[in-house]
């Protein structure tokens, strides 16, 4: 399986060196299964393009794609979809809350499905919430998503893995560039019957976030629009073949 990993950046230079680093230490114990790393800096004004590019002699397939403007999570991770070759395309969030040892799993679970999801609420996970009031309207989103069908899905990890080709039906085109990206992706999924694999993970909450629960809050109350948004492009697509 030639595998392709997309890491979406937007101003990391805090965090993204250490993910990378470790990144470098799995790469060396499991050779051959990281054909391809492809950070996509959003538009970043800091230092994580010269990050990135510190760690290109020790990570050979690192490549680093850029954006002139930021454009938002979900437009980086379409832009890493896209432009990758690997068999399977796994995102994983620049910060590190879930470690890059965890993708032995995701191998495994891309094995038996189109989709896999790391899952930070099924048994067996092992999370660091943080605050008591992000696990609070974690559980409200959570819950609010059942409404669309997506409630087995954790929809808001940043750690999912796709099939090529599935990848690239669901990204193109995309109607959300932001943080609403993640449920776009799922509810299409469902739509089209691909097959997704969820499973437990190692998740820590990462000092430095930039979906805060208003962030959140206001991303749930536009998931309706959405949902009729995808519906609506997705009769115009059908009656234009």
């Amino acid at each position: 399986m030639k595998l392709s990993l997309v890491i979406p950046a937007f101003n990391e230079e805090q965090r993204l060196g250490s993910f990378l680093a470790s990144i470098s230490s799995y790469a060396a114990r499991h050779r051959n299964q990281l054909r391809e790393i492809l950070v996509v800096d959003d538009g970043s004004t800091d230092r994580t393009v010269a990050v990135a590019k510190s760690y290109q002699s020790r990570l050979p397939g690192l490549k680093i794609l850029h954006h002139q403007k930021n454009q938002g999570k979900g437009a980086a991770v379409k832009t890493g979809v896209m432009a990758a070759r690997g068999d399977t395309i796994v995102f994983i969030d620049a910060d590190g809350a879930t470690p890059i040892t965890e993708l032995p799993k995701m191998i495994t679970a891309l094995t038996q499905a189109d989709i896999a999801v790391g899952n930070r609420y099924m048994p067996g996970a092992k999370t660091d919430r943080g605050s008591s009031l992000r696990s609070l309207s974690g559980w409200v989103y959570r819950t609010y998503m059942k409404l669309f069908g997506l409630g087995a899905i954790d929809t808001m990890c940043g750690f999912k893995g796709y099939q090529r080709q599935v990848a690239r039906d669901l990204f193109n085109p995309l109607l959300e560039s932001r943080w609403l990206f993640d449920t776009e992706i799922a509810y299409k999924s469902v739509r089209r019957g691909y097959r997704t694999k969820n499973f437990p993970i190692r998740w820590t909450s990462m000092a430095g976030s930039k979906l805060d629960t208003k962030t959140l809050i206001k991303s749930a109350l536009l998931i309706w629009p959405l949902v009729q948004k995808i519906k609506k492009n997705e009769a115009q697509a059908t009656s234009k073949t």
